[in-house]
């Protein structure tokens, strides 16, 4: 068997799209896996380039691209049979203070120039005409059209077995070198051989501890409700609800830094449902189907696993140092973007 061009260590959505774009332009992969249930399969996969760390700013003409990407990717899938669950899903943001609706007007303002997207600005009447079960102290809400969401788990299954690369399920334990160049990977199941490496671990740093990043677990749960699903997803204070194509009711998230332990929590489980009640008491909420909290990278959504957080909110994305024949360090963001560059 000959050797992989490149080895992608991660099998999130990271490394898998970066797989499928290298695989298009011919080049041999192999993904490095360890743990198939990782955070890209269990994420909300929600789809918006228009808030986050570093938007407005620098982090704004990537995030809108990636934004493009993940169209052009729902289409390039379909057309081979894969059904990825994008569909487009309006965001309806909450302010509970005049404070919190002066700062949502302003947002208003400054997306309206956003193409593709309309922004629109509701008083406590229009927000409660639109979604009735909001509580009695939503003072304003900002109505936000044209971002969408994804089943992050299909689009990773997809990209997957679209790149044709080889799986090697094992976990990598370093980089094998000669001199200043990477020419393998040493997992504990043998070496993957190779001209080049990309790390798409994460918040896993093992084969580059100087990674400025850190695990931030979230836990996400999955209800089931009676009465009519939500038609917007719904957001405050970092908080999300929104009901999926198979009629439940995700709602999220925590944030903890707690290392890479995996185990839901009795209590994470009522700090959502205590916020969920708080924000929509008019909602009724069944029983928990699933409660998921993982490892891995990604965002599309970034809720519901555990994914990196760096040091200062934004992207990690560089070498650290430019050998011949280099070993790469591709972004860390739970997202598809930057794989086809």
């Amino acid at each position: 068997m000959s050797s992989p061009e490149v080895a992608i260590v991660g099998g999130g959505i990271a490394g898998c799209a970066t797989a499928y774009y290298l695989s298009a332009r011919g080049v041999a992969c192999t993904v490095i896996e360890r743990d198939a249930a990782a955070a890209s399969g269990f994420a909300y996969g929600g789809l918006n380039p228009l808030t986050g760390a570093g938007i407005p700013g620098p982090m704004a003409p990537l995030a809108d691209w990636a934004f493009a990407l993940h169209l052009r990717l729902a289409e390039e899938l379909a057309a081979v049979g894969y059904a990825v669950g994008f569909r487009h899903r309006s965001t309806l943001q909450l302010a509970f203070s005049d404070a919190e609706a002066a700062a949502l007007a302003a947002e208003g303002r400054r997306l309206s120039g956003a193409e593709r997207f309309r922004a629109q600005a509701l008083d406590a009447s229009a927000a409660r005409r639109l979604e009735p079960r909001l509580a009695p102290d939503v003072a304003a809400a900002l109505l936000v059209e044209g971002t969408a969401e994804v089943d992050a788990s299909a689009l990773t299954h997809a990209l997957t077995t679209q790149s044709q690369a080889t799986l090697h399920v094992g976990e990598a334990l370093e980089l094998v070198r000669r001199g200043e160049r990477a020419t393998g990977v040493r997992t504990d199941q043998g070496v993957v051989p190779c001209q080049a490496v990309v790390l798409a671990t994460g918040p896993w740093r093992e084969l580059c501890p100087a990674l400025p990043v850190a695990p931030l677990k979230g836990e996400i749960l999955r209800l089931r409700t009676s009465g009519p699903p939500l038609l917007s997803s719904v957001g405050w204070h970092g908080n999300y609800a929104t009901t999926k194509p198979d009629g439940l009711l995700w709602a999220g998230t925590t944030e903890e830094h707690a290392s890479f332990d995996a185990k839901p929590s009795a209590a994470a489980e009522r700090t959502i449902l205590a916020r969920l009640r708080r924000v929509l008491p008019g909602l009724a909420v069944g029983a928990v189907a699933e409660h998921s909290a993982c490892f891995a990278a990604d965002g599309g959504g970034w809720l519901g696993g555990t994914r990196p957080a760096a040091a200062v909110g934004q992207r990690v994305r560089g070498e650290r140092r430019r050998p011949q024949g280099r070993a790469l360090r591709p972004g860390v963001r739970l997202c598809a973007h930057g794989a086809d560059r």
